[in-house]
């Protein structure tokens, strides 16, 4: 592998620099550019010392010297306004070398909340008309967060995502909540994802509003809000509000026993996607509060817990450092995070 995580690069299209923070496969990686993270193709980057020394500069031409041109001048102050986009899906399809070919494992799935607005989300997915996921958390203002991974397999179990929106801030004018069903077409899905790999792009994109509705019916869904309590039986426990504010933690056990009673039957992808979304609320916790540090148990297995906790702490400005260390009390099965403010 041509880069290291840490190592920094330059963007050659945009000739913005970053930092490499994490490998995906053996011809893509995560950089994270300003407080961006974001996946590219290794023929999309350079090292940029090496850039800086192979572009071709043209020869300064000499200043022209005016009457006070000699006193400092006044450095203006740009401010970044970040504008209101709307709330998108994504999908980065993971793939897996076969002999000549890569072909797709699996999917990972994201919500970018390109607004000023935070949401309470209530996430559900359906497979084979039964449900296979459900899910509620908090989406802060131009934040991503990470909702599943799918198998490329599971496309032919007619998929169906089904997402409900509440804003956190009350405020009359909007509607009390808004209701989104994305359905998978495998064969269209496979056509824009080959496209994709043609276009050398990492992933796809897809908006699920651009404007969060105001308060008049709004029935081109043909659906009509629902209450957030009344989950499912096998589900109801699962990332449920409770009656009094959540409380930061030092210490976080991600063991799937500790987090619901009903864990045996649920898929493994399913399993891991409430273990992350726990992460990521007292997590959230933590910064809010400015915690010092934290400790996560995620625990041994085959590391994709703890890789997926390692990443989205790459992608975490506030997560200054963290380290999977052997630890007296829980070996390797824990990691420790220093946060910086």
């Amino acid at each position: 592998m041509k880069y290291e995580i840490g190592d920094k690069i330059i963007l050659l299209h945009s000739k913005e620099e970053g930092t490499v923070v994490d490998i995906v496969n053996r011809e893509m990686v995560m950089v994270e550019v300003g407080k961006t993270t974001f996946p590219v193709y290794l023929d999309q980057i350079d090292f940029p010392y090496f850039y800086r020394f192979t572009e071709k500069k043209l020869p300064a031409a000499a200043p022209r010297k005016i009457p006070g041109d000699e006193l400092p001048v006044e450095k203006k102050k740009h401010e970044t306004f970040k504008t209101d986009k709307g709330m998108f899906l994504s999908i980065l399809p993971v793939y897996q070398a076969d002999g000549y070919e890569e072909n797709i494992q699996l999917l990972k799935f994201h919500l970018l909340n390109e607004t000023q607005r935070s949401y309470t989300l209530h996430f559900r997915v359906w497979l084979k008309q039964q449900l296979d996921l459900e899910i509620k958390n908090d989406l802060q203002p131009f934040s991503h967060f990470y909702l599943s991974d799918l198998l490329f397999e599971s496309l032919n179990d007619s998929p169906r995502f089904e997402f409900t929106f509440y804003p956190r801030d009350k405020d009359p004018r909007l509607a009390p909540s808004f209701n989104k069903v994305w359905k998978i077409k495998p064969k269209q899905l496979f056509q824009q994802l080959n496209e994709l790999h043609i276009r050398r792009d990492a992933m796809l994109s897809f908006p699920l509003f651009e404007k969060y509705p105001d308060k008049q019916p709004d029935t081109r869904y043909g659906f009509e809000a629902e209450d957030i309590s009344k989950l499912s039986p096998l589900y109801s426990k699962i990332q449920l509000a409770p009656d009094a504010p959540l409380e930061p933690k030092y210490e976080v056990d991600l063991h799937i026993e500790k987090l619901i009673d009903e864990w045996r039957g649920l898929s493994n992808i399913a399993i891991l996607a409430i273990q992350l979304n726990e992460f990521q609320r007292y997590l959230d916790l933590a910064i809010a509060h400015k915690q010092p540090s934290m400790i996560v148990i995620h625990g041994l297995g085959k590391g994709k817990l703890r890789d997926e906790i390692h990443q989205l702490l790459r992608q975490t400005p506030e997560a200054g450092n963290f380290v999977n260390e052997y630890h007296p009390r829980y070996g390797y099965g824990a990691t420790e995070i220093s946060f910086k403010y």
